[in-house]
């Protein structure tokens, strides 16, 4: 009798335990889930937290890089030298890489005066002639850069031919190892399409395009990690080019946004003068930034701008409406003619 009370006794004990540990399990599970849960409410909650001191921000951004790719010398800033003064002017790091010497492009001894010769010099002294040419032009592009505030040790040369310039894996190379050592957040390179894609510009922006790919990966001959770009703007189109002949009729891309340079058109200028090896000194640096920027300027009420085209869709917090936008949106007819109707005068 006492045998199998005890036995009894003894069951229940272990059933009692069993159901105890079963239900402090449970609990632990709940606790468990509920944990979870609450982590994955404070993981949203500190995703908006971030969301929303990013949009807060934006009125002070931090310092961008922005890092100008140009397929000749001048390109680097007859483009964009306005806009590359206002970054630096803000504190912005700017940065040039000039893809080709630029020698066979404008320049006053070898594409001048070699075309009035009887007889071009030899091979051996016609390629000591380029490199004399082309140091040249590195100095004035060096020069005119400091003018926009842009140090000389962030004006790259690749020292490409410049004819023919055709897409070559080389460069494309040396162009992603560019990228991923200078980290740039923007990039301001030629659009692929300009011309058909048929001259050195247009061969630039395609193998600009492809490096940026590139410089997303990594590469065994570049120690340097992967490096993604934010935005790529290529520089804008039409401004004082109508359309003309067979490659001018190519169309389909706007330019979407306009940088205001009437405060640097002067630089702008200086900058073209000290191209002197191109011929852009002078009247012709006058006559470019009325013709050009000028053109763009008046296309959004403003006396000099520079257009460029996104290679991306953006995202925001806000709408993005400029304050120069909503100043224009509140001028009268004859204030806007005014505003338009100013020409930067540099002797």
């Amino acid at each position: 009798m006492f045998d199998r009370l005890w036995s009894k006794t003894q069951w229940i004990g272990r059933t009692v335990g069993v159901l105890a540990f079963i239900l402090m399990l449970g609990l632990d599970v709940r606790a468990q889930d509920a944990k979870e849960k609450s982590s994955a409410t404070s993981d949203s909650r500190d995703f908006l937290q971030t969301t929303q001191r990013i949009a807060d921000s934006t009125a002070k951004p931090a310092p961008l890089r922005v890092l100008v790719i140009g397929a000749h010398p001048a390109d680097v800033f007859d483009q964009s030298g306005g806009t590359m003064a206002h970054h630096v002017k803000r504190g912005d790091w700017v940065g040039c890489v000039v893809v080709t010497s630029g020698v066979r492009v404008h320049d006053k001894v070898i594409t001048d005066q070699m075309q009035r010769k009887k007889e071009v010099p030899d091979a051996e002294k016609m390629k000591t002639l380029m490199a004399e040419r082309a140091d040249v032009k590195q100095k004035e592009v060096i020069r005119a850069c400091s003018i926009l505030g842009v140090r000389e040790q962030d004006v790259h040369f690749l020292g490409a031919n410049d004819v023919p310039l055709l897409v070559n894996q080389k460069m494309i190379l040396e162009l992603a190892i560019m990228i991923r050592k200078l980290k740039p957040d923007v990039v301001l390179t030629h659009l692929p399409t300009e011309t058909a894609g048929f001259d050195d510009h247009s061969v630039t922006g395609q193998m600009v395009v492809i490096a940026l790919r590139l410089s997303e990966g990594v590469d065994p001959e570049d120690q340097t990690p992967p490096h993604k770009v934010t935005q790529t703007f290529f520089f804008g189109q039409g401004s004082s080019g109508p359309r003309a002949g067979l490659w001018g009729n190519q169309g389909g891309y706007t330019n979407d946004i306009f940088v205001d340079i009437s405060d640097v058109a002067d630089k702008k200028i200086a900058c073209l003068d000290a191209m002197e090896s191109q011929g852009y000194a002078g009247e012709y640096a006058r006559k470019r930034i009325e013709t050009s920027d000028g053109a763009f300027g008046a296309k959004v009420r403003v006396p000099y701008a520079e257009g460029f085209i996104s290679l991306n869709a953006t995202t925001h917090y806000y709408l993005p409406v400029s304050e120069i936008s909503r100043q224009h949106a509140k001028a009268s007819d004859h204030e806007g003619i005014q505003r338009r109707s100013y020409r930067v005068n540099v002797p």
